[in-house]
């Protein structure tokens, strides 16, 4: 890892004993504690699939781990590679826009990725990638016990749903789904969007100064899936 990246979590994780002890230790964890274990004893210099071999950083998550509300993208991009830290470059620019847009900061809620480790060219997520990462994801979600999970992008959203469809994100968003982590006794609000890569590939398709309608979708998205925090 990058000794100029991101700084370690302020909590430090608890010295582990046998696994059972450390099962019961690990109840009394706060999120942070719990994250921090995971991100520094389970996460790793991680190698389980192969591209530990062409990145450059592992890119943990970012935010605060009593957040409400998790972001969820599908895999580190360049600029995400470098710094080892989540939606750094366009994207998270764009990201933190709609977040402050809002009425909310960055910092006030939780931002990762499926995948933990940047695919060869921005490609897509492959399923064995997908398959090896995404108990990390899983279990950064227990840690944190969002009260709603939004995705960002299709691999994100099948992925959270469930389902072993291909689907397509016009046939996932617009509606309420619910993350279920029945072992954790989880049921979470869960909402799929347009990642920002992807508006913003949209506003360069339009002409000068003309309205992107795709910023505009995902706004009404997230402010539907915001309304929980507020009934």
């Amino acid at each position: 890892m990058d000794p100029s990246g991101p700084p370690r979590a302020a909590e430090s994780p608890p010295r582990a004993g046998s696994d059972g002890g450390l099962r019961a230790q690990a109840q009394a964890w706060t999120p942070g504690q719990k994250l921090e274990y995971l991100r520094s004893r389970n996460v790793g210099d991680c190698t389980r699939c192969k591209l530990a071999k062409t990145r450059t950083n592992i890119v943990f998550g970012v935010g605060d781990p009593n957040a409400r509300v998790m972001f969820i993208g599908e895999a580190p991009g360049a600029d995400e590679d470098r710094r080892g830290e989540p939606f750094v470059g366009a994207a998270g620019r764009r990201l933190t826009q709609w977040i402050e847009r809002l009425g909310m900061k960055r910092e006030q809620v939780y931002i990762a990725n499926v995948l933990k480790c940047r695919p060869p060219g921005n490609r897509d997520p492959a399923a064995e990638e997908i398959e090896k990462c995404s108990p990390f994801l899983r279990a950064q979600v227990r840690a944190i016990r969002p009260a709603v999970i939004v995705a960002l992008g299709r691999y994100a959203g099948m992925l959270l749903i469930g389902t072993d469809q291909d689907l397509k994100l016009a046939q996932m968003r617009n509606r309420r789904f619910t993350y279920d982590d029945a072992g954790a006794g989880l049921q979470i609000p869960l909402h799929v969007t347009y990642h920002p890569s992807y508006v913003i590939r949209r506003e360069g398709e339009l002409p000068p100064g003309q309205r992107n309608p795709a910023d505009d979708t995902v706004m009404s998205d997230l402010e539907r899936a915001l309304r929980v925090l507020r009934s």
